[in-house]
């Protein structure tokens, strides 16, 4: 029978998509602002840098392999969080770890803040990613 519970289950695409935007088997072709709401411009933002570095050359991906390991951690965590029946990444609750992890790839620091404390205790928002 045909109904949309059926269609949202069957879902895989995030099963492919690296980082967000590049597919596994196509690394030539790369997708921003697929997984991202209105909430959160500024992971889009992100993502297109680190989609321009990697296609400057100067990150490289992993091995098809080692993406889909990281593929698969990330899709685990998503179900912890969003739930069994998640299709996108939703990436509202957890924009500060995914932007950690594209500045990570990038060569730079993720500790946006300055202190510990204000690290620890301050929201992250668009001006803490502003000197990127």
């Amino acid at each position: 029978m045909f109904s949309l519970l059926n269609i949202y289950k069957n879902v895989k695409l995030i099963t492919i998509i690296y980082r967000e935007s590049i597919h596994t088997r196509i690394p030539q072709l790369a997708v921003i602002g697929f997984f991202d709401g209105l909430s959160s411009l500024y992971t889009s933002e992100m993502n297109s840098r680190w989609v321009t570095t990697l296609l400057e050359g100067a990150i490289k991906l992993p091995s098809v392999k080692d993406m889909q390991k990281d593929i698969s951690r990330w899709d685990g965590y998503m179900k912890r969080s969003s739930g069994e029946y998640h299709t996108r990444s939703v990436l509202g609750g957890i924009e500060i770890w995914y932007n950690d992890l594209l500045c990570k790839d990038m060569g730079m620091n993720p500790i946006r803040k300055k202190g510990l404390m204000a690290n620890l205790f301050e929201a992250y928002g668009l001006v803490d990613y502003a000197q990127i």
